[in-house]
C-alpha cells in the first residue's frame, strides 16, 4: 500500500467521523431526524468523492488534493463547498495557466508541461 492508498483511507475515516459529528450535533440541537440524516449522507458522499478526487490527483503525482481536503475539511456545508470549490479549481486548466511560469524567461515549465508552450 503506497502513500495515495494511505491518504485515501484516513481521508475516508476522517469524513465519516466528522460527518457523524455534524449529525449529532444537530440532533442535539433538534434538528429533524430526517433532515439530519440526509445531511449526514449528503456530506458523507461529497467527502468520499472529493477523496476519490485526491487519490486520482495522488497517483498522477500531484499532492494538491489532499493539500486542498485536509484545510477544507469534513463534514458540514461550509467545508463541503470549500473543498469542492479548491478541487474543481485544483483539476481545472486555469490551474496551470494561473501558476508562476506565464514569464516567458523565467519560470519556463516551473509547474506543468503546458508552460513550455509559452
Amino acid at each position: 500500500m503506497g502513500f495515495a492508498d494511505t491518504m485515501r483511507i484516513l481521508s475516508g475515516i476522517n469524513c465519516g467521523l466528522a460527518s457523524l459529528d455534524t449529525y449529532m450535533e444537530m440532533r442535539g440541537a433538534g434538528v429533524n431526524r430526517n433532515y439530519a440524516t440526509a445531511s449526514l449522507f449528503g456530506n458523507i458522499t461529497n467527502g468520499l468523492v472529493r477523496n476519490e478526487i485526491a487519490y486520482g490527483m495522488q497517483k498522477m503525482g500531484c499532492y494538491y488534493g489532499n493539500t486542498i481536503n485536509s484545510l477544507a475539511g469534513y463534514g458540514n456545508p461550509v467545508s463541503n463547498a470549500i473543498g469542492t470549490i479548491g478541487l474543481m479549481n485544483a483539476c481545472s486548466p486555469w490551474m496551470f495557466f494561473n501558476s508562476g511560469c506565464i514569464m516567458p524567461y523565467g519560470f519556463i515549465g516551473y509547474h506543468s508541461p503546458m508552460c513550455y508552450f509559452w
